[in-house]
């Protein structure tokens, strides 16, 4: 594989200050993102279950709040994937064009459908179907995603594969890994949703078990020089410990409820910071040999950085200010 070209336009500042806001932020959309998916999933049942006062379920006043937090904190991550690396984001988008394109689509139909099931449904059954199409949809916008970060960091695939179909349609070849992956990941929205609306701990037993397999099985795709990289061996250690803890916590008995769910919120905390290493941790390894970030051009303007940290902090406060006006507005 050979070296990748840095680039002509510096960068306005130090690339570990991007690097820090995609992490840092990148681990906000993914729990909240679990929150979302769980939300949808185990709502589901909440609202099957709910026949008479179904338009009281949490799920029903809860997911709308939520997926707005998803939408304004997953644009920055992807932003600061171009900033830091272009020619990898750009080029496995390209190559992927039609379903990443289709994600935004998605995204409005996922969206408008919680809307719909929130204040447009007159029937019980309208919001199940709603939620249950809008929970389909959300599991194929993320199947993407992880298909174009499996691709972006495989760039020896992208030549073989845009040889092979230049319409777009591309998607990760080696399916087995990307679903292994993309099922890891998203193995924990069952316990934020059940914690989100309060509902049975022994949703963590699917979390656990589908967090172990998929890791497991992820872990064979991967590269030697990949796994002893320190950040991927420790992450993932920590990841199984992790799993094993989830079922420790459905097993002992706790009777302050809670309690539970305070442990369960910081359960998932912990397992967001577990992900956010590894996939970072699996990036690099990956990607330092031919790009590293180190190496990029810098010219700092301290102005144009300060409006730009400014601007973090606006959009962090308005983050904040839905969350807190949204659970107001719950009662609505």
């Amino acid at each position: 594989m050979t070296n990748f070209p840095l680039g002509d336009m510096p960068l306005s500042g130090p690339p570990w200050l991007f690097l820090l806001l995609l992490l840092v932020i990148f681990f906000l959309h993914l729990v909240s993102m679990w929150f979302l998916v769980g939300g949808l999933l185990v709502g589901l049942t909440e609202v099957i279950k709910n026949k008479t006062n179904w338009k009281e379920s949490k799920s029903i006043r809860y997911l709308p709040i939520v997926m707005a937090l998803v939408m304004n904190l997953g644009v920055p991550p992807l932003l600061f994937l171009q900033v830091l690396y272009p020619p990898f984001f750009f080029s496995s988008s390209i190559i992927i064009a039609a379903p990443w394109l289709g994600v935004f689509f998605m995204l409005m139909t996922s969206y408008g459908l919680i809307y719909a099931a929130r204040y447009g449904a007159q029937r019980q059954w309208q919001a199940i179907l709603f939620l249950s199409i809008s929970a389909v949809v959300a599991l194929g916008i993320s199947f993407f995603f992880s298909n174009n970060m499996s691709l972006m960091i495989k760039p020896e695939l992208w030549q073989q594969l845009y040889s092979y179909k230049q319409n777009g349609l591309n998607l990760y070849p080696n399916l087995p890994e990307v679903v292994s992956r993309w099922s890891w990941i998203l193995s924990t929205s069952f316990i934020a949703g059940a914690a989100l609306l309060n509902r049975s701990k022994y949703w963590a037993i699917p979390s656990a078990l589908i967090s172990i397999f998929g890791l497991l099985s992820y872990k064979g795709f991967l590269a030697p020089e990949i796994l002893n990289f320190q950040l991927v061996n420790i992450g993932m250690g920590f990841d199984f410990v992790l799993a094993a803890l989830l079922v420790l916590l459905v097993v002992v008995p706790i009777k302050d409820n809670k309690l539970q769910r305070r442990l369960f919120f910081l359960w998932l905390a912990l397992k967001g910071l577990s992900v956010v290493a590894i996939r970072h941790g699996i990036r690099t390894a990956s990607l330092d040999p031919v790009y590293s970030l180190d190496k990029l051009p810098l010219q700092v303007q301290p102005y144009l950085l300060t409006i730009f940290l400014l601007s973090v902090v606006i959009g962090l406060g308005a983050v904040v200010w839905m969350h807190i006006n949204g659970r107001k507005g719950l009662a609505v």
